[in-house]
């Protein structure tokens, strides 16, 4: 089994340092460009299918690569972001911050309103349990946002107690691509957070 995982395109809120969440906010200009950039370089992999987010920033991102390949499109909203509650639209740090002065762990920290890490963790983890069974010899492409893909590739890497080091070393920066290949034994990891069609 191959995947490929893709951090949806720039929006609005990244490009202001603002938390997402669940908003379903536009993409920027720069996201914009990094649509056609994306696409571009994976027109010609082979893909058998794609699984997105249903949030609007993560499906376009989908949409445009989807453009060059004929397969199955699933939206599933088991990918989306960290439901951030009160902090969304607020500036990301106030919600570290937060967070940090709570002396929780940050897999259990939760937003009013919101959802703890621990509940992403959960729905992003029986997921790919779900996935892994169904496309054992096929390549997969799953398009996200950066928490849910940092989880993945510590998943993946197999780093179960990184705590909050988890964002310093699996951070996804917009339309980043990561690769993971099963040789039916272990995971492989082939390429983590490549950023060259942007160069």
């Amino acid at each position: 089994m191959r995947i490929i995982t893709v951090r949806h395109a720039q929006s609005e809120f990244n490009s202001s340092g603002l938390a997402t969440g669940w908003m379903d906010v536009e993409l920027s200009r720069e996201g914009l460009r990094q649509l056609q950039k994306i696409s571009e370089r994976l027109k010609n992999e082979k893909i058998d299918v794609i699984y997105s987010s249903d949030l609007k920033r993560a499906c376009r991102t989908a949409e445009e690569i989807a453009k060059f390949h004929d397969c199955e499109f699933i939206l599933d909203e088991r990918l989306r972001e960290q439901n951030k509650g009160k902090y969304q639209g607020s500036p990301a740090k106030r919600a570290w911050d937060d967070f940090r002065a709570s002396g929780e762990d940050i897999f259990e920290w939760t937003p009013k309103e919101g959802e703890s890490l621990g509940s992403v963790k959960k729905r992003i983890m029986d997921f790919f349990d779900e996935i892994k069974d169904k496309h054992k010899d096929r390549t997969v492409l799953i398009v996200s946002h950066g928490g849910g893909l940092a989880i993945l590739s510590r998943y993946f890497y197999n780093e179960p107690e990184l705590g909050d080091d988890l964002w310093k070393k699996h951070k996804h920066k917009n339309t980043s691509v990561s690769e993971y290949v099963f040789d039916g034994k272990k995971w492989n990891i082939v390429k983590f957070n490549c950023m060259e069609h942007l160069k």
